[in-house]
């Protein structure tokens, strides 16, 4: 049986989830492609920038991550609705 002070600690992570989720969102649409990769350890040799195949790829791989993470977004809610009307 959680305690009151773990039950307010869940509360609080519960509601600071979606502001936090968002604010990640916000911060990796905002990234440039180079950002990006390199946020994600993947360094560019700047004459493969303007290879015209890479940068592709690139914006391939960033909507493909960006089609990912609603996605999870998406199961996430829907898990949160299962336990909501799971009876918690």
């Amino acid at each position: 049986m959680a305690t009151e002070a773990e039950k307010r600690w869940i509360a609080a992570w519960r509601e600071a989830a979606p502001v936090l989720e968002k604010q990640k969102s916000e911060e990796l649409r905002s990234l440039s492609p180079e950002s990006g990769a390199e946020t994600l350890g993947c360094h560019w040799p700047a004459h493969e920038r303007e290879n015209g195949l890479v940068v592709f790829q690139g914006w391939m791989q960033r909507l493909r991550i960006l089609q990912l993470t609603a996605r999870v977004a998406e199961l996430e809610a829907e898990i949160k609705k299962l336990n909501r009307d799971g009876g918690e």
